[in-house]
């Protein structure tokens, strides 16, 4: 059985989960791996334009499978937080849009695969939580990173140390959802706004993202990244197309 399930519909937009459903989808190192090169296929293929990380048997990932932590030395551990950190970059680093579907759990790395992804869409009935404390680890996955520059600092400082877990209308007061659906939507609706981004300039787009992950920064390190990333953006085909639609009045046709 294949630990990670990809459908690829002709809109464009790979639909990816985690298929361990005896384990909510719990991550071990083999669906870790399998998770890394089917992203990083989708990633690399021309034809898919976004991604959203769904969900199978109603949960997105109950984080990392605690079964498969066992028997660790200080060196084994260093090398599996390593493993996990090349899967954290490839979300981290992907130029395409990637969209959460969450339902159901998505605790611990799942919350913070969901963190890493652009937007967040979040069943009334789904839940981000930071349990780490409960069973004497620290958080990872790159959430120290993300979560802070998701809800701010206070809040974060606030969701981790009383390893918080935060549901529907709760998780998007704070920010860490974007957008609340009814229960069983999520995906559906991600394929939505997947099909909405996929709209937008690819190369603007891949540009902004790039500049978004080097914040925060100094005023002057932030005009000079806007000032290499608008340059290139006005000598592309991109800004021309867009030129051009905004001149005649129509929508931009980017390719």
């Amino acid at each position: 059985m294949s630990l990670v399930i990809t459908e690829s519909p002709e809109t464009g937009v790979d639909r990816i989960a985690i298929n361990r459903p005896g384990k909510r989808n719990a991550i071990n190192p083999d669906t870790r791996k399998e998770l890394i090169d089917v992203l990083t296929n989708s990633l690399s293929d021309d034809a898919v334009k976004a991604i959203v990380m769904g969900s199978t048997e109603g949960h997105f990932c109950a984080g990392g499978d605690i079964n498969s932590m066992v028997e660790l030395d200080a060196r084994s551990a260093r090398k599996r937080m390593k493993e996990n950190h090349q899967l954290v970059r490839v979300f981290a680093e992907a130029e395409k849009p990637i969209i959460a579907a969450v339902e159901g759990f998505a605790v611990g790395a799942g919350a913070g695969i969901a963190l890493l992804c652009d937007t967040i869409v979040l069943s009334e009935e789904g839940s981000l939580g930071f349990p780490f404390f409960r069973v004497g680890l620290t958080p990872d996955y790159g959430i120290l990173f993300t979560l802070a520059r998701r809800v701010g600092l206070a809040k974060a400082r606030q969701i981790l140390l009383f390893s918080k877990n935060l549901k529907g209308h709760d998780a998007l007061k704070v920010g860490l959802a974007d957008i609340v659906v009814e229960k069983g939507a999520a995906e559906e609706y991600a394929c939505v706004c997947a099909e909405e981004l996929i709209k937008m300039p690819r190369h603007a787009f891949a540009l902004t993202k790039r500049h978004l992950a080097m914040e925060p920064q100094t005023l002057e390190e932030a005009l000079e990244m806007e000032a290499l990333s608008q340059s290139l953006a006005f000598l592309g085909p991109e800004f021309e197309e867009g030129r051009l639609a905004f001149q005649e009045k129509r929508k931009p046709k980017f390719r």
